[in-house]
Order: C-alpha cells, then sequence, then structure tokens
C-alpha cells in the first residue's frame, strides 16, 4: 500500500507539535527548578555598629559571608545564604579573634539585618520589604547606642513622636511617612532632641536608622536603604 503524500505531511506536523509540546515542558521545569533553587536563599546584610571597632568579618557555620571587612559604621550588600538554623560569629578582619558568637534562624525569601553592637555583642532583625504607601517611605529605628542610658524616642521635628520607648538592641516597627520628613533624638519622655537626624530620602525606598555610641558626645544616627 502507498502511503499518500498528504499523509506523510500529516504525519510530520503532528511529530513537529509532539517535539514543541516536550521542549516546552523541559524549559517550563527547567524554570520552575530555578525559581525554587532561588525562593531557597535567604539575604543578610552585615552592619558594624560599635563605635571604635575594628572592621568585621561575618561567619555562618565558620564560611565567612561578607566579601569585605565591615568598618564601623558601614554596612555589606545584601548576601545570599542558605535556610536553616546557623552559627553566626563576628570576628576582627584577618584574625581569628571571635568577639560575637550566636544562634540564627534563617527562612527562605526572606531579607535579615545583622549588626555587631558595642560590648562585643550583636543584634538580629527581621526585615519588611512591604512597598510603602504611594509617595510615602517606609522606616524603622534601631537603638544599639550603649551611651544613651535609657530608651529611646524617634520624632519629627515638632515634637510629634514617630517611634517612642525604643530599649537597647530593640528595634521598632515600620512606618509610612513622607519622604520630606525631619526626625530627632530623643530619651523616652523628653521634649529635649538629643539629636537631629539628617537624612535625604526618596518615596517609594525602605529605610533603617540606627543609633550608636559608646559616649554621650558621640551618639550619631545612621541611615541604610534597604531597597
Amino acid at each position: 500500500m502507498k502511503t499518500s503524500s498528504k499523509s506523510k505531511n500529516l504525519r510530520s506536523l503532528s511529530l513537529s507539535i509532539v517535539a514543541v509540546a516536550l521542549l516546552a515542558l523541559v524549559l517550563s521545569s527547567c524554570s520552575k527548578k530555578n525559581d525554587e533553587n532561588e525562593n531557597m536563599s535567604a539575604y543578610v546584610k552585615v552592619t558594624n555598629a560599635a563605635e571604635g571597632s575594628a572592621a568585621q568579618d561575618f561567619y555562618l557555620d565558620d564560611a565567612k559571608l561578607t566579601a569585605s571587612a565591615v568598618t564601623y559604621g558601614s554596612s555589606s550588600d545584601f548576601v545570599a545564604a542558605s535556610t536553616g538554623n546557623h552559627q553566626g560569629k563576628f570576628e576582627d578582619s584577618g584574625t581569628a579573634t571571635v568577639n560575637a558568637s550566636f544562634s540564627l534562624s534563617l527562612q527562605a525569601g526572606k531579607y535579615y539585618s545583622v549588626f555587631y553592637a558595642d560590648g562585643k555583642s550583636y543584634g538580629s532583625f527581621a526585615d519588611d520589604r512591604t512597598t510603602p504607601q504611594s509617595g510615602k517611605i517606609r522606616i524603622r529605628f534601631i537603638n544599639l547606642c550603649s551611651a544613651l542610658g535609657t530608651a529611646a524616642d524617634f520624632g519629627i521635628t515638632t515634637g510629634s513622636k514617630v517611634a517612642s520607648n525604643l530599649a537597647y538592641k530593640a528595634a521598632s516597627a515600620y512606618y509610612d511617612v513622607d519622604p520630606s520628613v525631619a526626625l530627632s533624638l530623643y530619651a523616652t519622655g523628653s521634649s529635649n532632641a538629643l539629636l537631629s537626624i539628617p537624612g535625604t530620602f526618596e518615596a517609594g525606598h525602605i529605610y533603617t536608622i540606627y543609633i550608636s555610641g559608646t559616649t554621650t558626645a558621640s551618639i550619631t544616627a545612621h541611615v541604610i536603604a534597604e531597597n
């Protein structure tokens, strides 16, 4: 029996459709695997908030996470890290001197800020990446100032408090405020500003402001852009 040209063409077309479908399935599977691999990571930013400290290296389970040493007042970029429970530690850069060692639990897709603080201690805080309201910035405050001697308030220079009674090594919630906001630091309950907090903020961005200092004369506010 002879096979018609039309039948051959139909058979070739069917095979081509099957081949395209299989290729699409393979590519979709690879894409899903890549997405799953990306979602398996957590993201960590490291900041040195300890006045007078040596530059620090940060380790997770004895593997150095920071690409370069983190000096006082500076931060690393967000670095991908494996999820789960880890042992974190800060060391003086280039040495084996461990200044702080602690447990750190990381969840997939989450962002974390880890601080080296005065007294060879640390603070670890989960970040909230929720987009600010239209035309606003999103901001939080962290008290890492051992010299303050009391809890801290953060407020607009008119005297309206944004965050109040923030203890040492504590972080506030996030607040959506105008990018033109002028902020000041107060001792909790006081109306006398201890420090004006300079900053140029851009709508749509998320910021952390932390205070540091080992003496009242060296109290300093630092602004970190999270996104």
